[in-house]
């Protein structure tokens, strides 16, 4: 069996594979990688952990390739080195997991098989986030077809994550907490204020406040772009309290304040074990 392969290096998006010259017949995940440090104490029994976080896996792709003589073997072993080993991290998403996407690093290229007119090819990647994440965005739409799959703890509920009101819930389906300070997340902020405008996340007590008054009937709009709040993409920490807004797993209950006619968006990816 061969399997289908999408590599996305720097926007260029593509299958690295040639009908009847480059096909994936096994792929191979790592599990998880939970590492737990632990203190000890005179005294005491037992241990205390002191330091715990999931460490970075290994996804591997093995590949049979084709070829008429010795020459054209070089070839196509020449072009997957330029291919596999660009100099730079890159995304693959694979048939298995056709939701999710892996941001990967090569670091082991080996011929395991080779014959007169074909070889097999293992390729290790590193993936140095410790994770996987949706392949869409959460202002995609849930369709649960290609670009999303059920072990993605999508539930039965229909997610919202564009808001015109006040009060809201921001669920994150993902494994992992949301940081701007690690992860893409991007907020997005309307209306008129005449001053504090708060975005507050009552699940995770963050409080992130825009100090200066806005007004979206002038054309001005407030995003929070990772770690950096923009007033119509142009960068204002100055004028925040230079808070962030992080999302757990589960519900975060989300409160607007000191903002009227308020709409809001939030768009990041799920983060997977």
């Amino acid at each position: 069996m061969f399997y289908k392969l999408l590599f996305n290096q720097n926007g260029k998006i593509f299958d690295p594979q040639v009908k009847d010259k480059i096909v994936c017949k096994e792929i191979k995940r790592q599990a998880p990688i939970y590492e737990v440090k632990y203190e000890e104490f005179e005294g005491t029994n037992g241990s205390r952990e002191s330091y715990a976080s999931f460490r970075p896996f290994e996804l591997v792709l093995t590949f049979d390739i084709f070829y008429k003589n010795e020459y054209d073997k070089e070839l196509i072993v020449s072009e997957l080195h330029q291919i596999f080993i660009p100099g730079f991290q890159y995304y693959v998403t694979h048939e298995l997991s056709p939701g999710k996407r892996f941001r990967v690093n090569p670091v082991n290229f080996e011929l395991t098989e080779e014959e007169n007119d074909y070889s097999t090819i293992e390729i290790t990647f590193d993936v140095p986030s410790a994770c996987s994440e949706s392949l869409s965005t959460t202002l995609s739409e849930f369709s649960l077809s290609n670009e999303w799959q059920f072990s993605q703890n999508l539930e039965a509920a229909d997610y919202k994550y564009s808001f015109d009101v006040s009060r809201f819930q921001v669920f994150n389906a993902g494994d992992f907490a949301i940081d701007p300070r690690e992860h893409a997340l991007n907020i997005t902020l309307q209306g008129e204020s005449l001053g504090n405008a708060t975005i507050f996340n009552r699940t995770t007590g963050d409080r992130f406040i825009y100090y200066p008054e806005f007004s979206t009937n002038l054309g001005q709009t407030v995003t929070l772009d990772r770690v950096y709040p923009k007033l119509n993409g142009v960068n204002r920490g100055i004028d925040t309290n230079l808070s962030l807004i992080t999302l757990v797993p589960g519900i975060n209950e989300i409160e607007i304040q000191n903002v009227s006619n308020v709409k809001s968006s939030w768009d990041f990816r799920y983060l997977y074990k």
